[in-house]
């Protein structure tokens, strides 16, 4: 029996959920109608860009834009989950406004929610709670089709009445200006991204043709593409060893996969992560290419960013082994005991 068969056998009919999970209110109604409007624009924009793309055709300039903006998310992901969810790093007011933009131009919603919702996802990994688990829904319950919980883990989840209340989970977040000035602006950093900064290279090197042509495939469906890609370490790499291998036993599903790794920059190396989970570099072997982590090495060499947490440290790890065999999760909000989140500014 796996990890996570052995837990849901455990699990009552009608699970309770923890605390910092709401069902209903203003939360609960503004994150179904940012669903529903960014569902719309990048569904309906992928659509309009692949339609397009066999009309029209594409051509260098859309590809090059295409790969530019996809790795600029991919990088803004990185600094989103290692440094404002895990503060895996710190660095200076600049730094932070700059790691702030690259993550909300990523167009995977506000700051505040992706910190709130994996945090969530840390705590209670694999089991009633989870926002986006392949094994529960959102109120708990155990799947009986692992193909039912790998839809709800790829991105049925936002769906899910059962919301991640941020000022349970993320009261560094809503204290931090920087980040909330741009969890409240964050439409325009969309804009930014899959409108602006593609339709102005598109038209400076090609006209209007080039620049419609950029808007819908190097900024629409770039944007959904890249949510796909982030939703692999959900589903995937939370797969119990159906795909992937898992260095570390944990309590939870959580595998490393490497082409997820590949796509992602490094975030696929999740069950690494799972078991360290402040670390800012985690590769652990010559093959675990961990590029985000690549990054945030080379800032702290140019004096951008300091006290890095990566995996080199190791009498930390043996003090984490030791002390209670599975680390608990790092930084899942000043609610909980022990965290060592610091305050903005630092």
């Amino acid at each position: 029996m796996s990890v996570v068969e052995s837990v849901a056998s455990e699990q009552l009919s009608e699970p309770k959920m923890p605390p910092g999970v709401l069902t209903e209110g203003p939360v609960v109604d503004a994150k179904f109608r940012d669903s529903y409007i960014s569902f719309a624009i990048m569904v309906g924009g992928s659509i309009a860009a692949l339609v397009w793309a066999f009309w029209q055709g594409i051509g260098w300039v859309e590809v090059s834009v295409f790969a530019g903006t996809f790795i600029m998310s991919t990088i803004g992901i990185g600094f989103m989950h290692r440094y404002f969810v895990h503060r895996s790093f710190r660095c200076g007011p600049v730094m932070r406004t700059i790691f702030a933009a690259l993550a909300t131009m990523a167009v995977q919603g506000s700051i505040l929610k992706w910190v709130s919702n994996h945090r969530r996802h840390h705590l209670h990994s694999d089991r009633p709670g989870d926002v986006h688990s392949p094994y529960y829904d959102g109120g708990g319950h155990p799947y009986t089709s692992f193909a039912k919980g790998m839809t709800h883990a790829q991105g049925g989840w936002v769906w899910d009445r059962e919301t991640t209340d941020a000022s349970y989970y993320a009261k560094d977040i809503l204290a931090d200006p920087i980040a909330m000035f741009f969890t409240r602006t964050r439409w325009y950093w969309y804009a930014l991204s899959a409108l602006i900064i593609p339709g102005a290279i598109g038209y400076a090197f090609g006209g209007v043709h080039t620049m419609i042509g950029c808007i819908l495939f190097s900024g629409l469906f770039r944007s959904y593409l890249m949510t796909m890609a982030t939703s692999l370490v959900n589903s995937v790499c939370h797969s119990d060893g159906r795909w992937g291998y898992r260095r570390f036993e944990t309590h939870d599903g959580t595998t490393n996969e490497l082409v997820t790794t590949l796509l992602t920059f490094g975030e696929g190396l999740h069950n690494n992560h799972h078991r360290f989970p402040r670390d800012a570099y985690l590769s652990h072997a010559w093959y675990e290419v961990d590029i985000n982590g690549l990054i945030i090495l080379g800032l702290g060499k140019l004096g951008l960013v300091h006290d890095i947490f990566a995996a080199g440290d190791a009498g930390r790890h043996r003090a984490a082994d030791a002390g209670r065999g599975e680390p608990a999760p790092a930084a899942v909000g000043n609610a909980f005991e022990g965290d060592d989140l610091r305050a903005p500014g630092t």
